[in-house]
């Protein structure tokens, strides 16, 4: 009898262990299902920048720039994915002892191609290229001798290629923060030679998913 008993408890003992759910498994074990583990695999995101930049020549200075983004996030994993997008980006920069002391507006259209990196849910890195494609660039005081007017010739700076390094923060729901370090090598075709070809700078974004991160994804 004591043997049917015994028998009867490892059975009943069994049953209790199935019967827990995947959390409380987890909890207790750490194995099984992650309650943590979802991920959205694609999401979108819309942005706006301020790009403070300026030359690699020492007769110009910092000015402030702006932008507006949208990117396509793909991830792979929880911590791990892909992101391209569209965004367009402002450069300012003013002369020192040159040209008046006046200032340069250079726009582009760029195409960023990244990895990303999550260490945690709220925490970004971020890696990439720019394609940026020229738009037009123009100069607040001097005037341009062929036109009559402050914009310089559409083939001044020309397209080129970029990299940046971000960091990014959510800091509620879909909202984040985020400072971004980038590159780029221009081309410049004035036979002056003062106009510069090549920018880098700090930038700092505000921007906000479509999709909720900190949100499990609906099972269809």
């Amino acid at each position: 009898m004591l043997r049917v008993y015994l028998f009867l408890a490892l059975i009943l003992t069994g049953f209790l262990s199935f019967s827990q759910g995947n959390k409380n498994l987890y909890k207790q074990y750490r194995t099984g299902p992650d309650p943590d583990s979802f991920y959205h695999l694609w999401n979108y995101s819309l942005y706006g920048r301020l790009n403070w930049m300026n030359s690699d020549q020492d007769y110009t200075k910092n000015g402030m720039g702006k932008g507006v983004g949208f990117v396509v996030q793909k991830l792979e994993s929880k911590t791990f994915g892909f992101s391209t997008g569209f965004e367009f980006n402002e450069i300012r920069y003013q002369y020192d002892g040159f040209l008046e002391n006046s200032s340069d507006s250079i726009n582009w259209l760029s195409f960023p191609l990244s990895i990303r990196l999550y260490p945690s849910r709220k925490l970004l890195f971020e890696v990439g290229l720019k394609y940026h494609y020229f738009l037009n660039a123009k100069n607040s005081t001097i005037n341009n001798l062929i036109t009559g007017s402050l914009k310089y010739p559409n083939e001044s700076f020309g397209n080129t290629f970029g990299t940046f390094i971000t960091i990014q923060y959510q800091v509620w729901k879909r909202l984040n923060i985020g400072f971004q370090y980038q590159y780029m090598k221009g081309k410049s075709i004035n036979s002056s030679g003062v106009q510069p070809s090549v920018f880098d700078g700090l930038t700092l974004t505000f921007g906000a998913f479509i999709k909720n991160p900190m949100k499990r994804p609906e099972l269809n």
